[in-house]
């Protein structure tokens, strides 16, 4: 039996792919793969050396843990602590922690800290996003802090799952009766998808973009539209923070499946063979 895989719609930050043939099983073990054995980086450690805003030092830590930051260098370049055999014999090294500083204050005028303020000592991690705010300084208030940041994966915390967004769905499967259908318009106008159209050649859909939410049934008098799904074929989507790209957090999720079943072939080898 053969398997087709396609990518279906992409952006900037998202990815939808097409699976048919492949076992949903398989497809579900990508998906939380993505979101809880992906690594990305984030901050995990502050050691504030003044901070006089109005937030206590714990909330400013738990909003700079939520920072995403750029990863796909840094899956590369750092290791795990747990994985390191330095950071066993003291709190951490240099490949395994990024710094990231911060010293600023307010003199005349409130003052809007941004993630853009961070400054990371590695160049390849920056925040993915400059404009995220992280606390506001009123004239003569100072935050001045150094954060270590490091390889997580979202089964430990949601703060390092790349993916912010990994779900799988039915492929519809759309049926229009060229008989019964006056063309007036509705499952057009009614559609949140924007599934269908309208051509010289009457009603055409995509089935991709369909979510099943059977709105378009409900408004079509003439009963002109029929609504299911194909066996056998799924879709996944999945949405990145900006620290991996789409495409990267599917291939990282799928090496990690393939590595997880490669361990499970060793053992039953070792099994068998005693």
């Amino acid at each position: 039996m053969g398997f087709n895989i396609s990518v279906v719609e992409s952006g900037s930050n998202y990815i939808k792919i097409l699976f048919d043939g492949v076992p949903l099983q398989l497809i579900n073990a990508i998906r939380r793969a993505a979101l809880a054995e992906v690594p990305s980086i984030a901050i995990d450690e502050v050691i504030f050396i003044d901070n006089t805003s109005a937030l206590y030092d714990e909330i400013i830590a738990h909003r700079l843990g939520l920072i995403p930051f750029t990863s796909d260098e840094a899956i590369e370049k750092y290791k795990a602590p747990e994985e390191c055999a330095e950071c066993k014999e003291a709190e951490g090294c240099e490949g395994c922690y990024a710094i990231i500083t911060l010293d600023v204050s307010a003199k005349d005028d409130m003052l809007t800290v941004y993630s853009r303020d961070l400054i990371p000592h590695d160049p390849s991690i920056k925040p993915v996003n400059p404009d995220i705010p992280i606390v506001v300084l009123a004239p003569g208030q100072r935050l001045a802090f150094e954060a270590r940041a490091r390889l997580g994966r979202g089964k430990e915390h949601i703060k390092w799952s790349p993916a912010t967004v990994a779900n799988i769905t039915y492929l519809a499967k759309i049926s229009v009766d060229g008989n019964r259908c006056n063309l007036c318009g509705k499952c057009i106008s009614t559609c949140p998808r924007k599934v269908f159209n309208l051509t010289s050649k009457g009603i055409e859909f995509d089935e991709g973009r369909c979510i099943l939410c059977r709105q378009c049934v409900k408004v079509c008098d003439q009963e002109a539209i029929e609504l299911g799904w194909h066996d056998g074929k799924y879709m996944l989507y999945i949405e990145s923070s900006g620290a991996l790209s789409p495409e990267r957090i599917f291939s990282e999720a799928l090496k990690i499946i393939v590595n997880k079943l490669r361990s499970v072939y060793e053992e039953i080898d070792k099994f068998g063979g005693s």
